[in-house]
């Protein structure tokens, strides 16, 4: 048996590589400078994510998600997946960035559910920070009867340390000081797979 029921994965800097979502849509807008110099803030502390995504407004067509096809994705992705499938474990995409984009790394490698900010009908952003992120997760959690302790969130920054404050196991994978120092375990790799015996997942 497992030793968690959900694992939930942040998407910037933990199975995206390199690069962002916004910096990714940007670029092929011909947007890159913006996106990095907002970036650059927020990381700062500078600004929020509400910030960020009304800049990233201007940029967001639907050519603007082809950049997502071909993006640097860190390796064994599906292979992980498919292993915490097996185990019985279900698996979700936690972010502040669009959720149309963690939607698409669902639907193409079978996570059971993502969140993320998104635009509504009428024009307005419905956002997702660092608290809304976790309380997605919390949520899904408690939706189904499963227990914090249960729960184990990958990530990398510090959108991931309200998360990782409410899970039974936090792995900081190619992380900021920041979130090393508030996970219990971290691991630099360029393989998703190597979180799977952490996971207790052969």
């Amino acid at each position: 048996m497992a030793r968690f029921d959900v694992v939930a994965f942040d998407l910037d800097g933990t199975l995206l590589r390199g690069t962002t979502v916004s910096r990714l849509t940007a670029e092929r807008a011909g947007r890159g400078h913006e996106a990095a110099v907002l970036e650059e803030r927020y990381a700062a502390g500078e600004i929020g994510n509400d910030v960020v995504a009304s800049a990233s407004l201007a940029w967001l067509d639907e050519s603007a998600w082809a950049a997502l096809d071909d993006a640097p994705w860190i390796a064994g992705i599906d292979e992980t997946i498919a292993a915490l499938r097996a185990a019985g474990v279900a698996t979700l995409v936690a972010t502040l960035t669009w959720r149309r984009a963690a939607e698409h790394l669902a639907a193409r490698h079978g996570f059971d559910g993502a969140c993320g900010t998104e635009v509504l009908e009428d024009g307005t952003l419905r956002l997702c920070d660092e608290q809304a992120k976790a309380a997605f997760v919390v949520d899904w959690c408690t939706r189904r009867g499963i227990a914090p302790a249960r729960l184990a969130a990958v990530g990398d920054a510090r959108s991931d340390l309200p998360l990782f404050a409410q899970s039974g196991l936090a792995i900081a994978l190619n992380a900021t000081p920041a979130a090393r120092a508030a996970a219990q375990v971290a691991i630099e790799t360029d393989d998703l797979r190597d979180v799977l015996p952490l996971l207790g997942v052969a």
